[in-house]
């Protein structure tokens, strides 16, 4: 493969870093840099509050009926999506763990992601034969 092609090892360590969860710097209006617990949380924050709106709405009652009680419901549901995010961030954790451990135990099933220039598309894609039915032979 040619040079110019080629990315030092530095920069390609620096580009997995930055694709790792929990490894970019947080910040508060992109909340594609957030962890996934707040994530759960503000997504199902915001989902609980515009569906008590359209409830009052479609009930045709002000805003702010029944404004206390739904107060409650909106941040238990929100405590939920919390909970949900924290299980699924234990989960990626859990699973990258065990994908790590086994990568430890048999690095010979792994020799291939060294080459990390990679290879070029021939020796990578398999050849194409196409089978048309118009080519098709009977005997």
């Amino acid at each position: 493969m040619a040079d110019s092609t080629r990315v030092s090892e530095k920069e390609i360590e620096r580009r997995e870093s930055y694709i790792r969860a929990g490894n970019r710097e947080r910040k508060l209006i992109d909340p594609f840099t957030w962890a996934y617990p707040w994530k759960g949380a503000a997504v199902t924050f915001g989902i609980s509050l515009v569906g008590a709106l359209l409830h009052n709405r479609w009930n045709k009652k002000p805003y702010y009926f029944a404004i206390i009680p739904r107060s409650i419901l909106v941040a238990a549901v929100t405590g939920l999506g919390y909970a949900a995010g924290a299980l699924r961030e234990r989960h990626y954790q859990t699973r990258d763990a065990v994908i790590e451990h086994y990568m430890q135990l048999h690095p010979q099933d792994f020799d291939h992601f060294n080459d990390r220039n990679g290879r070029p598309f021939s020796q990578v894609l398999l050849p194409w034969y196409p089978r048309r039915t118009q080519y098709t032979k009977y005997d």
